[in-house]
């Protein structure tokens, strides 16, 4: 499984990325025609619905590519399967550490102006993209432990 790269503020790489190869360009299709985040699982088995089949060695890669070239995120879930969307989806979310749920927030709580951009650039370091999760119990969790105690 394909390891995510930490919080990021999105921001134009200062260099070109190299063109897209077009497995690359098929995953990206993929993952901004979804509706919700995507395994590389899911995407392989997207992929191989639709025609010649990519491993899924081959898929995880390409998505390490497009990381790099800053067009897709990743975010690990509580099962520590990693979940990747378009760069231009800034979708963040709560998750439950009892059921493993996760709701998007409707809000980016963090933004091009929030927490501490100009002192991470300062430090020379250079976002690619940012990820935002909230950790809880959820109030389905939250009634079946009041139920529990009752």
């Amino acid at each position: 499984m394909a390891a995510c790269a930490s919080s990021t503020i999105p921001i134009r790489l200062e260099t070109a990325a190299p063109p897209l190869s077009p497995r690359q360009q098929r995953l990206i299709q993929l993952l901004r025609q979804a509706d919700r985040e995507l395994s590389g699982q899911d995407l392989h088995a997207l992929l191989t619905k639709a025609g010649p089949s990519y491993g899924l060695a081959t898929v995880y890669r390409g998505l390490k590519q497009l990381q790099r070239h800053g067009l897709v995120r990743c975010r690990k879930l509580a099962n520590g399967e990693g979940v990747y969307a378009p760069l231009e989806r800034d979708d963040h979310h709560f998750t439950c550490v009892l059921c493993g749920c996760s709701e998007r927030l409707s809000i980016c709580p963090l933004g091009a102006r929030g927490l501490g951009l100009t002192t991470v650039l300062l430090q020379g370091f250079r976002p690619l993209f940012h990820t935002f999760e909230i950790h809880g119990i959820c109030t389905s969790c939250q009634h079946s432990e009041a139920a529990s105690d009752g």
